[in-house]
């Protein structure tokens, strides 16, 4: 039905596809490839010159999303699997605690795995048009009905669809068109990329987070509360960082927010000398190194900022905001719009002589409505929900009542109670 669907409504003056997906990351791969399997024709506008050209390393649990997109047994052929450890350091590492995770989760080269989506995306005919930067949404009464871009040479296009998809990143680019306020949702993260890392996967096999609370550091005493971190990868890399945590910085006097500059001064005195976390740095090289935004401050205020606009993935802060990936979130929400679309596009009946207002068609008020109440019927919805409330609750009582080191540090046994539903 869909293709029969889909052949009465082209418009030959028109480039024209099912899903217009802005930024070629997983979430935007994942979509593209679940859209050709479905029989469905999805074009990817992509900034880079490169799939996901920043290079970092990453860690994910192995679900069968995984499977289902990359093949089966893909990430563990390529991955380190971690035994599911989360060693949290108080501040000034004076205590620690363990936390576990049961499910299978690895480790592993970003490059490696942001190829095979390319991969797959090939096998799958999915058009990926790099070096092309989107411009701002096309808009038709009050409808978004495409993109208008610049692409390589320069030259300004237009392309059409019936769903455009955000999976542009934290600062989703259709999204923030439509409103979306990202200063609110993003806090600044140093991803840093390290080789000859002084650690020893056999002693050192977990995640590593180091809690800095507010008027810890003599040199930066009105820096915002920060959580330092260590991911382990093969052959002494790993992956090195700090979020810093603003969601509650609006309310804290004692906080003033840093500027660039002044975050990268911290950093560089955090990898030299701050207790625990600076051993790690001892004899390593430094690989990559960005300041960036992770939106972990909490999820976007719609998914669908306009009708035929959806955001996914990081533009929706649809995220792990422990800090952990938020791969398997925005792979799985990837999914599950675009078989959403898809089904509704199959309960679409039309004489075959008549031009469909596949637009207006799709996305009423009251349509928009029932989706966003299937997806806020999905596992992968109620975690992300459920996370958001509970780090709220988390980070008011940590850094902004107990706020200090020795305040922490006096409260680690009711902070590891916490820690432990995290």
């Amino acid at each position: 039905m869909v293709n029969s669907y889909y052949s009465t409504m082209e418009d030959n003056t028109r480039e024209f596809y099912n899903f217009v997906i802005v930024g070629a990351g997983p979430a935007g791969l994942t979509a593209a490839i679940t859209a050709a399997r479905l029989g469905l024709k999805a074009l990817i506008i992509e900034k880079g010159e490169i799939a996901g050209p920043r290079p970092r390393g990453e860690g994910m649990g192995h679900y069968p999303i995984v499977d289902e997109i990359l093949g089966k047994g893909y990430l563990p052929s390529i991955g380190l699997k971690s035994n599911g450890g989360r060693v949290w350091h108080s501040p000034g590492d004076i205590q620690k605690f363990t936390t576990f995770k049961e499910y299978d989760h690895y480790f592993f080269e970003w490059r490696e795995f942001i190829d095979r989506f390319v991969e797959v995306a090939n096998e799958e005919k999915v058009k990926i048009s790099y070096k092309c930067e989107v411009i701002e949404p096309i808009d038709e009464a009050g409808f978004t009905i495409g993109v208008k871009y610049k692409d390589e040479t320069g030259r300004v296009k237009n392309v059409f669809g019936q769903a455009v998809l955000d999976c542009s990143g934290y600062f989703g680019v259709i999204g923030s068109k439509y409103g979306i306020n990202y200063n609110d949702m993003n806090c600044p993260i140093i991803k840093c990329l390290i080789s000859r890392a002084n650690l020893n996967l056999k002693e050192t096999p977990d995640l590593q987070f180091y809690f800095i609370g507010n008027g810890d550091l003599e040199y930066s005493p009105k820096f915002p509360q920060s959580v330092a971190y260590v991911f382990p990868l093969e052959n002494q890399r790993a992956e090195v960082g700090l979020m810093l945590r603003m969601s509650q910085v609006p309310q804290m006097r004692s906080v003033e927010v840093p500027t660039k500059s002044e975050i990268l001064t911290v950093w560089d005195k955090l990898k030299t000398s701050y207790p625990g976390f600076s051993t790690f740095f001892k004899g390593a090289q430094i690989d990559y190194e960005e300041l960036t935004y992770l939106p972990n401050a909490k999820m976007a205020s719609d998914f669908v900022p306009n009708p035929g606009t959806i955001l996914i993935g990081d533009a929706a802060g649809f995220i792990n905001p422990f800090g952990s990936s938020g791969l398997y979130y925005s792979m799985e929400m990837a999914s599950f719009w675009v078989k959403l679309i898809y089904e509704e596009l199959n309960s679409i009946n039309r004489e075959e002589d008549v031009k469909p207002d596949f637009i207006k068609d799709l996305w009423t008020d009251e349509k928009i409505g029932q989706y966003k109440l299937k997806f806020e019927n999905t596992d992968a919805f109620k975690e992300v929900n459920h996370m958001y409330n509970l780090i709220g609750a988390f980070e008011y009582k940590i850094f902004n009542r107990l706020r200090t080191s020795e305040k922490i540090n006096k409260k680690w046994e009711y902070i590891t109670s916490l820690l432990s539903q995290a």
